[in-house]
């Protein structure tokens, strides 16, 4: 291809690329008139400040996310937000990976949620040459097996019956290799930490008890749809810093 063709093929979709941005503002500060507007001595109009339509994209996204139903993959959990008496999600099935060191289909999660672990099972492997699996140690939990499990546990450690989010059908326990994942450093913790959101899973507990009500546990990953994952990959929170500084704030 001519080089001159290739260097006009590029401008141009840089050029086409910042109009479309331009526009995509434009048409988002119509819907909100109240934005104020600066004037672009480049365009010749009074523009929506960038900042100020980026913060309102952040609510907008804040409005289409659920953190109270308990169907909603981004039910937030804690002693204060329970799941409602006897709660069992009607999609939960066996989860079907070949990328896992021991037998997935033990195991159980939502649908959705089993379908995306299973997508990020064959990529972790895959990243390291199929060398290294995930191990499933746990997931989705009656409650039962919750209030079993919480009393013969410290509540910074085990959630309360009702307040799992294993109870919810969305969250595992990790290891690799039948190793447990226990090292904030190590190459798989921070493979997942990097590429876990793309597969809409999020580690909950990595702020420590001041912030996420537990200790941190590097093995724990839950499932929040593709929204809410991307904002906390993005923003560095943990689930409960981000749901007490946007949904509920208080004094972290």
């Amino acid at each position: 291809m001519n080089k001159n063709l290739i260097v006009f093929c590029a401008l141009f979709g840089l050029f086409w690329g910042g109009i479309s941005f331009w526009w995509d503002m434009l048409q988002f500060a119509n819907v909100h008139p109240n934005i104020p507007r600066v004037y672009n001595p480049i365009s010749g109009f009074y523009e929506p400040k960038t900042e100020e339509i980026q913060e309102l994209i952040e609510i907008e996204k804040i409005k289409n996310m659920d953190f109270y139903s308990d169907d909603s993959f981004q039910k937030f959990l804690d002693d204060n937000h329970p799941l409602s008496a006897n709660y069992e999600a009607a999609d939960i099935v066996k989860i079907n990976s070949d990328f896992t060191s021991n037998r997935s289909s033990d195991f159980k999660l939502r649908k959705k949620a089993a379908e995306m672990f299973e997508g990020m099972a064959r990529a972790f492997s895959n990243a390291f040459g199929f060398k290294a699996k995930l191990t499933i140690n746990s997931a989705r939990r009656s409650q039962k097996f919750q209030r079993q499990l919480a009393s013969n546990c410290s509540v910074w450690r085990c959630a309360k019956p009702g307040t799992s989010e294993h109870e919810a059908g969305l969250a595992l326990d990790l290891g690799v290799n039948w190793w447990n994942i226990k090292a904030w450093s190590g190459k798989y913790y921070q493979w997942l930490v990097d590429n876990a959101h793309k597969y809409w899973f999020h580690n909950s507990y990595q702020k420590w008890m001041e912030i996420d009500g537990k200790i941190v546990e590097p093995w724990h990953w839950r499932y929040v749809w593709v929204e809410l994952a991307t904002i906390l990959h993005d923003e560095e929170q943990s689930f409960a810093e981000y749901f007490y500084e946007n949904i509920e704030p208080k004094n972290l």
